[in-house]
């Protein structure tokens, strides 16, 4: 029974690549900012070795391998970076359309990530609203993400890039917020 679980869930996480394959095809613009000390830019299949070992530094789940195969063929339109003089990844953002709201062109921002002796300065805040920016090209109709009911910080910052909080969820208990994008 467990090998047909396996099976299963192997299949369903195929099919999510391949849909996000083609649904992010030119999704964004290429944007880079210059703030300070750090520079906002798009993701890149390089930078996915530092964005893991960050994120299993932040994160108490690791990030899961068949993310992984995504994001090596769509790094650039699915993944933000903010980076210091350095060269240093110090934050992420990294989206995908999930099933239950592809139809609806809403891109799903699943982990953003700063490391430790960024927090708390407000990169989470701008490097959503960087992201925000490069996705409103008309393409989608708004950005969705998640808020842990215990994390007021994530609830926070997502407010503050533009983030409204329009229903919870059970499952994961959070609250679901949503940014509208301008439309073509």
């Amino acid at each position: 029974m467990y090998f047909i679980h396996e099976i299963t869930e192997s299949f369903t996480h195929f099919k999510i690549i391949v849909q996000n394959y083609f649904k992010s095809r030119n999704l964004r613009k290429d944007c880079v900012v210059n703030e300070g000390e750090l520079i906002f830019r798009r993701g890149n299949r390089g930078d996915l070795e530092k964005i893991v070992a960050l994120h299993n530094t932040i994160f108490s789940r690791p990030f899961l391998d068949w993310l992984l195969i995504l994001y090596k063929v769509r790094a650039s339109e699915l993944v933000s970076v903010a980076e210091n003089k350095s060269g240093d990844i110090v934050a992420y953002d990294i989206y995908m359309f999930e099933p239950s709201e592809m139809k609806d062109n809403i891109l799903h921002e699943l982990y953003i990530g700063v490391h430790p002796d960024y927090q708390n300065q407000g990169i989470a805040g701008k490097l959503r609203r960087y992201s925000a920016d490069c996705y409103d090209g008309g393409k989608l109709s708004g950005l969705s993400t998640l808020a842990p009911f215990s994390n007021v910080k994530a609830l926070r910052s997502a407010q503050k890039a533009g983030y409204a909080i329009t229903k919870a969820s059970a499952k994961p208990a959070a609250y679901y917020l949503f940014r509208y994008l301008k439309k073509a």
